[in-house]
């Protein structure tokens, strides 16, 4: 039996320790409660990365603006951006150059038919490249020159050329 506080007159409740109602007892139970929260963390972190870093915004009907895998190489003169864009042909592809980025689109669309006594097959697919660069130095941009080949794309970049820093003069007045 649980005495009363002289003071307060308030009597305690009697421990019951971590049990709760309602709880499973077992020793394992909160092992597999963090099982589940793992699971669940899984299941969230695959429904929203599984496509990163290819993946930029969805069209809302499963398909997707994809950005192309870039390298970004400084050569001193110039810089070179490689980009792989598979199967998209050269007419396909946009580049835009300003004097601080770099931007690249490109689409490519699919058609295929196949015809049997029984049935027509016919699938047609869709998708979209972009990506925009902000570069570390001005360029020239209407020196810009791209090439593409096996479905990578070569940009070349001259940079600007640096002008020299002002000197200060005091000027005497006469």
């Amino acid at each position: 039996m649980m005495r009363k506080n002289k003071e307060t007159g308030i009597t305690p409740q009697e421990n019951k320790g971590m049990a709760r109602k309602g709880i499973d007892d077992s020793p394992f139970a909160w092992f597999r409660e963090v099982d589940r929260w793992f699971d669940d963390l899984r299941r969230d972190f695959d429904e929203r990365w599984a496509d990163w870093p290819r993946s930029r915004t969805s069209l809302g009907n499963g398909e997707a603006v994809r950005e192309p895998t870039i390298d970004v190489q400084d050569k001193g003169v110039e810089f070179l951006v490689t980009a792989e864009i598979p199967g998209v042909s050269k007419d396909d592809v946009e580049i835009r150059a300003t004097p601080k980025s770099l931007e690249i689109r490109a689409e490519r669309r699919g058609e295929q038919e196949t015809k049997d006594e029984t049935y027509v097959f016919r699938e047609r697919n869709y998708s979209a490249f972009y990506r925009s660069l902000p570069l570390p130095e001005e360029v020239v941009p209407e020196k810009v020159v791209a090439t593409m080949k096996d479905g990578t794309v070569e940009v070349r970049l001259p940079k600007q050329e640096q002008t020299p820093a002002s000197k200060s003069i005091t000027v005497k007045v006469e």
